[in-house]
């Protein structure tokens, strides 16, 4: 485990931190740049993104952001799933100083105006088959821009631009992530830099993750688990993290064996769909190490069942 300090951080509270630690998100993807700069970051489909590109892309929309308004403190909202296109915009976002809003793809418009109202945002980046469930002008008078991937805007976003410097303190906003709303109006959990950079070098140490790791994420990024147990983790070991648009127990299977991943983190319910494909044990699942699990109970024939099937896999509890 890496050393730890008290520090004061929220006013006066006294909070266990990391002593050595990236100053904020934007931080530590320049440090996975610097330390992986040729390796991927980021893979849907056939689609590779090296960290050097990724890089080059946030640099581009965080510039292009910037010269159309936005400025440190803004909302940035994101109707997009599990997309490049999610982490090009939240990195952006946290190299300009905005606090980025993931909405969830499954919510209808009354959700979605919600959100976008309480949460004041400004902008709203969104996937183009999920335009119905965005409310018009009137309704969320603060959102003066909509951008839809594969438009022009969104387009003119990934143009050569240079974003301008911003030191992001690390008590600053890094997200504003939205319950389910189970007991009432959803509610907007502010995550700052510094948690989110805890949350991540937690992950790391508690799972002994290093580089060369490579994350299948199959839970949405725009919940807590995604974007952080997943997405952040990875960036902070300057590992890989294979986008997988839906979870569907036999794509899922394949596409593990395929990217020949290290690492997850999915729900029980996620990993019992997979014990019941009649051809679990065909697929070659060897190098599968870590296999996070949280949000519900793990029934011990389901932990029995998985060992037996990949007898190298450790599975970890990550929350709830």
């Amino acid at each position: 485990m890496p050393r730890t300090r008290d520090e004061r951080h929220y006013g006066d509270r006294i909070v266990r931190c990391f002593a050595e630690r990236p100053a904020g998100v934007d931080a530590m993807l320049k440090a996975a740049v610097a330390r992986n700069p040729a390796g991927t970051a980021l893979a849907l489909g056939r689609t590779r993104i090296a960290y050097a590109e990724l890089d080059y892309i946030v640099e581009r929309i965080a510039g292009n952001l910037a010269a159309r308004g936005f400025a440190a403190g803004d909302r940035l909202a994101l109707l997009i799933g599990n997309r490049l296109e999610f982490a090009y915009v939240a990195l952006a976002a946290a190299r300009l100083g905005l606090i980025a809003v993931p909405l969830n793809p499954r919510q209808r418009r009354p959700e979605t105006e919600y959100m976008l109202n309480q949460s004041g945002a400004k902008g709203l980046v969104f996937a183009p088959d999920l335009a119905e469930h965005i409310p018009p002008a009137e309704a969320v008078p603060a959102l003066d821009h909509r951008l839809a991937l594969g438009g022009d805007e969104f387009a003119a976003l990934l143009t050569p631009a240079a974003a301008p410097p911003r030191a992001v303190a690390e008590e600053d906003v890094f997200c504003i992530v939205y319950t389910s709303g189970t007991t009432g109006r959803p509610k907007g959990a502010a995550l700052t830099h510094l948690g989110a950079i805890h949350a991540a070098m937690q992950y790391e140490a508690g799972m002994a993750l290093s580089a060369g790791e490579v994350s299948l994420m199959a839970v949405p990024i725009n919940h807590v688990t995604g974007l952080l147990a997943n997405f952040l983790t990875m960036l902070r070991v300057a590992g890989t993290t294979v986008f997988l648009p839906e979870f569907k127990a036999k794509q899922f299977l394949e596409v593990a064996e395929r990217e020949r991943i290290t690492h997850t983190v999915i729900v029980p319910a996620m990993y019992n769909l997979c014990l019941l494909q009649g051809d679990f044990a065909r697929f070659d699942l060897r190098r599968w190490r870590i296999g996070g699990f949280g949000g519900a109970p793990m029934p011990v024939a389901t932990i029995e069942k998985l060992k037996a099937t990949i007898p190298g896999l450790k599975l970890a509890n990550c929350y709830g």
